[in-house]
């Protein structure tokens, strides 16, 4: 029995070990395989070719890019036909440089990198010693030589110049072609509902996809709303656009590696640290003072309900150490006090409805409503066309279910079924009262943002990105909460916490061979409660 059980242990042993090594070479020749995609869901590339001035490649010249705000340097060396590609770049301005014997030395200047994209620059060395030195001025155009996918660029200028009024980049998305969203509403409360899944418009659809089939990406990490409740689950996280270096739309033909859903990919990248101190401090304010009443409060001669926002906070980034350890952070505060968001078109946020019900007084009573409802017929009468028994005037025989629901005050001492604000004759029973109400919504949210490269040497590099957000949002009107229709007195209480965390780490064997490892997390909280009848 010993000496089988001790075969056993053996043969474990060694299947243990066979995957130990199977795992370890697996890993291995991963790291060391030549890079396959140039750039990622965060970082671009820099690709072209080096010739002289008759047009013949130049083979083994130096090509560096140093980034214009960290002074991190990359070099690689080109090959026999003269092409070099340098993958993996952090988006953002870089010099590129060139050189090899016999020639004089490159550089260009204002070469952009954007996120997912691949930029050309030809490079052409003229004769002459070393310590010479040409000066490129022209910009290199960008260019998709590796595939053709198709999408769009979004930079920070953009981002920053174009009116959000919910500071919400989501709301820019249908500049891309083939993408459309919902028409904008500036009362929308909180984060509005083009960052959110659920309703039939919200969201954002791609060349006829749903909403469901975009895959959003920060700092890439995906941050996808995977339960799809709209407010209720809280929507993509939505970092203020003072943070975001550029995203990338990518709207079809996408290679496997972004290869996630049908829809459009959307690459987001946050701001780093540079060696120069940066930094905004900002207040957006606005409210209803110029804002015209509602049709339906007109209607029912109601004033306009409030609309007032107030967003601020700060952006900080520079060195800590200049060259070794770099810094960015961001605070951003919303608080909102919204009465005239109406929903609609699928949008569960509502702050003021319209009610239709019918004439009834402040006289609750048994027997008044039986007064009122007296003569109505009951519902089969009209199937058939022919006439029901007349309901009795004293009340009695009104279900006492729904006689205390007739009765049911709130706690400000309002009916829930209220009271008409007007009353119409010429419409019909059921609809002859009119009521237009305004519950203000509130909504409050703090988010964060700290970022850090560590450059360890001129081949290492550690770097961070970490984004945390947490949102209150009273919504007084919830669908479907008395026969169907909306009224003052049950709101949902929401809590939004979202956690985002990018760490990466990339090391340079030599001009050939490039790693980078990278790990991510994303964490959603949902607390959803609302007031029990």
């Amino acid at each position: 029995m010993n000496r089988e059980l001790e075969s056993r242990i053996n043969k474990l042993r060694g299947q243990v070990k066979a995957l130990s090594i199977a795992t370890i070479l697996a890993v291995a020749i991963i790291s060391c395989v030549p890079l396959v995609s140039a750039q990622t869901a965060s970082t671009g590339a820099l690709s072209g070719k080096v010739k002289d001035p008759t047009g013949a490649v130049v083979p083994g010249a130096e090509i560096t890019a140093t980034n214009a705000s960290t002074g991190e340097k990359r070099t690689v060396i080109s090959q026999d036909n003269g092409a070099y590609i340098i993958p993996q770049l952090a988006p953002g301005t870089y010099q590129g440089e060139s050189a090899q014997s016999g020639f004089k030395r490159s550089t260009s200047s204002r070469v952009q990198i954007n996120v997912t994209e691949t930029t050309t620059l030809e490079l052409t060395l003229e004769i002459g010693e070393v310590t010479e030195t040409v000066n490129v001025t022209s910009e290199p155009t960008v260019t998709q030589t590796e595939s053709s996918a198709l999408g769009r660029v979004v930079d920070e200028k953009v981002v920053s110049n174009l009116p959000l009024v919910t500071r919400n980049y989501t709301q820019i998305l249908a500049l891309s072609p083939g993408i459309t969203t919902n028409v904008n509403n500036a009362a929308e409360v909180g984060r509005g509902s083009s960052s959110t899944f659920g309703g039939a418009s919200e969201g954002t659809f791609t060349h006829g996809t749903r909403q469901y089939d975009n895959n959003f990406q920060l700092n890439g990490v995906q941050i996808n709303d995977l339960q799809g409740s709209s407010n209720n689950s809280g929507g993509v996280a939505v970092p203020n656009p003072d943070t975001i270096e550029q995203f990338k739309v990518q709207t079809g033909q996408y290679n496997a590696v972004f290869g996630r859903s049908a829809g459009a990919n959307v690459n987001v990248v946050t701001k780093g640290g540079s060696n120069e101190f940066h930094g905004t401090l900002f207040e957006f304010f606005r409210n209803e003072a110029l804002n015209a009443n509602d049709f339906f409060f007109n209607r029912a001669g109601q004033k306009k309900g409030v609309l007032r926002q107030n967003q601020f906070g700060f952006t900080l980034g520079g060195p800590i150490k200049k060259d070794k350890l770099l810094f960015f952070t961001s605070y951003q505060g919303t608080r909102q006090l919204n009465g005239v968001a109406r929903g609609g078109g699928g949008v569960s946020f509502k702050c003021s409805e319209s009610v239709s019900s019918p004439p009834l007084t402040n006289d609750r009573s048994a027997a008044a409503l039986g007064r009122l409802f007296a003569g109505q017929r009951g519902a089969l009468q009209n199937a058939f066309g022919g006439v029901g028994p007349a309901i009795l005037a004293d009340g009695s025989n009104i279900n006492p279910v729904a006689l205390r629901l007739l009765q049911f005050k709130n706690p400000d001492g309002s009916f829930l079924i209220p009271t008409p604000q007007v009353i119409d004759p010429s419409q019909p029973f059921s609809s002859q009262g009119f009521s237009a109400f305004s519950q203000p919504c509130t909504f409050s949210e703090d988010q964060f943002m700290i970022n850090a490269d560590f450059l360890q040497t001129s081949k290492s590099k550690f770097s961070g990105r970490t984004f945390f957000a947490t949102s209150d949002l009273n919504n007084t009107f919830v669908p479907g909460t008395v026969a169907n229709n909306n009224v003052p007195g049950f709101p949902n209480l929401v809590n939004n916490q979202y956690t985002n965390i990018s760490v990466a780490h990339s090391y340079v064997f030599g001009p050939r061979l490039f790693n980078e490892a990278r790990f991510g997390y994303t964490g959603v909280r949902v607390e959803s409660t609302g007031r029990c009848f």
